[in-house]
């Protein structure tokens, strides 16, 4: 942004000195506390403020026109620049061979797809088949399982254990019988009614039967205790290995399905991706014959692009969506503006602008303000700028060229009667803005309350009168220090703050030398000679770097430092967004506004 204060100066030596020492009162005894070059007169006047940028008139509305194929082509067809075309006329044909060459392999791939994707669902209805037969065959083997562990439990285990009681029953009786014949046999023996060998007869039947019940007696407990608990783990065992083969063959069942269904999901999305393929080749062949969206001239390439301009020729290589030619309207004309990120916020929607074109000497033609980008276009740069447009209002009669460089005057604000102050003369410390006044042989540190800004003057609201004289610099700063310094106003707490100010108005290196450059903002304020040079500076600033003044009034000296740097990363800024400098020496601890 270029934007200029222009002060009418007076370019004085040791005369001009004296004038400017006069003017202010300062008597030759507080000269030798503050030099005169590092002094502000407080005045009032009326200050304007305007933003100048530098941009490029297009057509409001413009239709281009852009391939919108994938991957690049090469032009073979080009409408000559500057002709007249009208709606649905050819403007620019690009070669299809390689994308029709493309576009007979992606069907032969996808008539494969297809014979693989019939296939792959073929195979997944007999893995469902399968699926069914594995499971019912496990199912019928669980059911087994079961009913065999039922029978055991119910049945087969109950009657064995039937059995051995009925044999221990029998036994015992057999036992008792035995018993008794063998003790009725002893007895006859000693009467010897019976003889010896039928009374061992006898015993040994009856140790015989003593052994039955005894081992039939075993075999109720080895029942109870062994044959039937192992039954039992058998026939549990047997139910869990079927309950598994059923978990077991519903798992495969799933797994072998499910592999058989993701055959053939890859196998339809094969499908689909090919046809798409085929489908966009054939748009992309359908979009190599660029027509005219609407009437208008023929303008190669992008005008916000003009870098790319020289590569729109018949045999160039191009790419999708890129901007072959642009058919602007040239009904309604605007100026596309970037406008730094520190004036963007000053900027309105209606905003009333002047714009003038070197490709037109003495053409000043009206514009409003349409548009503010809400994001900044450079994101990837230190500086950011936005994007701002302004639409004339009349052409002026004249058929204007989109692409030439335009500038754009934008007025934001016009206060009639108002104190101001140069930028360097406040210093915020603390929360608290503050001045530094010369009263006699005395300098004052007073608090101040500011109002608006632009890049050369604080309007001032409060702390400050007409006819003060405030120094340009910060006394506090090493090599600057002064003695007698009395502080007025503010709280304790910005007061206690000020002993450890920094320098953060400082532009550039640390320093501020002459004018302003690069971009800013206009200021038509009261003008005044020039100072003379500060310590190190180069003296009156630069006529581009300030404007001729609508009050005949005096103005700030210009001395090293008037204003910080340019911007773009070279102005003196503090960090809360403020900016800094100072006459002749380093702007204060924490900045200027």
């Amino acid at each position: 942004m270029k934007a200029s204060i222009i002060v009418a100066m007076l370019l004085v030596t040791g005369a001009g000195s004296a004038w400017w020492f006069g003017l202010d009162g300062t008597s030759s005894e507080s000269a030798s506390i503050v030099p005169d070059d590092g002094l502000f007169t407080v005045r009032r006047g009326p200050l304007n403020i305007t933003i100048t940028e530098n941009g490029t008139l297009v057509a409001k509305e413009s239709a281009k026109v852009a391939p919108t194929l994938r991957g690049d082509s090469k032009i073979v067809f080009l409408a000559e620049e500057g002709s007249q075309v009208e709606e649905g006329e050819v403007v620019v044909e690009l070669d299809a061979d390689p994308t029709k060459e493309q576009l007979e392999s992606r069907e032969l791939e996808v008539v494969k797809a297809q014979a693989d994707l019939d296939t792959a669902k073929t195979e997944l209805e007999i893995q469902e088949g399968d699926n069914v037969a594995a499971i019912e065959k496990a199912k019928v083997a669980l059911e087994k399982a079961n009913m065999e562990h039922e029978r055991y439990l119910e049945g087969d285990a109950p009657k064995q254990r039937r059995e051995l009681q009925i044999a221990i029953e029998e036994a015992r009786i057999n036992f008792t019988k035995r018993e008794k014949v063998y003790n009725d046999s002893l007895k006859l023996r000693e009467k010897d009614y019976v003889t010896q060998s039928q009374l061992e007869e006898d015993r040994i039947a009856y140790e015989q039967s003593k052994v039955k019940l005894q081992g039939a007696e075993r075999d109720l407990e080895l029942f109870d205790q062994y044959t039937f608990p192992m039954g039992k783990v058998d026939k549990d065992v047997a139910v869990s290995d079927a309950e598994r083969g059923l978990d077991t063959a519903e798992k495969r069942a799933q797994s072998q399905l499910r592999q058989k269904q993701v055959a053939v999901e890859q196998f339809e999305q094969r499908l689909q991706k090919l046809s798409k393929q085929v489908e966009d080749l054939e748009k992309d062949i359908e979009g190599m014959t660029l027509r005219a969206p609407s009437p208008g001239i023929v303008i190669y390439g992008d005008p916000r692009r003009s870098w790319w301009r020289q590569d729109i020729r018949v045999g160039a290589e191009i790419w999708g969506n890129q901007t072959i030619l642009t058919i602007p309207d040239l009904r309604v004309m605007q100026v596309n503006l970037q406008v730094h990120e520190a004036d963007v916020s000053k900027l309105v929607q209606g905003l009333s602008a002047k714009v003038t074109m070197d490709t037109y000497p003495g053409l000043v033609l009206d514009g409003e303000v349409t548009k503010i980008a809400a994001l900044s276009s450079d994101n990837d740069q230190e500086v950011k700028k936005f994007d701002v447009e302004v639409t004339l209002a009349t052409t002026g009669g004249i058929e204007l060229r989109p692409g030439i460089s335009a500038k754009a005057e934008i007025f934001i604000e016009s206060k009639d009667d108002v104190l101001y102050v140069p930028l360097q003369c406040a210093f915020l410390e603390e929360g608290q803005h503050w001045a530094y006044v010369l009263e006699g042989n005395t300098i004052v540190k007073r608090a101040i309350q500011p109002g608006s800004t632009n890049e050369s003057y604080l309007e001032v609201l409060d702390g400050l009168v007409e006819g003060d004289r405030v120094l340009l610099y910060n006394p506090q700063l090493p090599g600057q220090e002064h003695s007698d310094i009395r502080t007025e106003g503010g709280s304790e707490q910005a007061v206690d703050g000020a002993s450890e100010a920094g320098d953060g108005a400082t532009g550039g290196d640390g320093t501020t030398s002459g004018a302003a450059s690069g971009d800013a903002t206009t200021v038509d304020a009261p003008s005044t000679a020039a100072g003379t040079p500060a310590e190190g500076g180069e003296g009156a600033a630069t006529a581009d770097a300030l404007a001729v003044p609508k009050a005949e009034a005096p103005a700030a000296p210009a001395g090293d430092g008037a204003r910080p740097g340019g911007r773009d990363g070279k102005g003196g800024r503090d960090g809360g967004g403020h900016r800094g400098g100072g006459a002749g020496r380093p702007a204060g601890s924490g900045g200027s506004p």
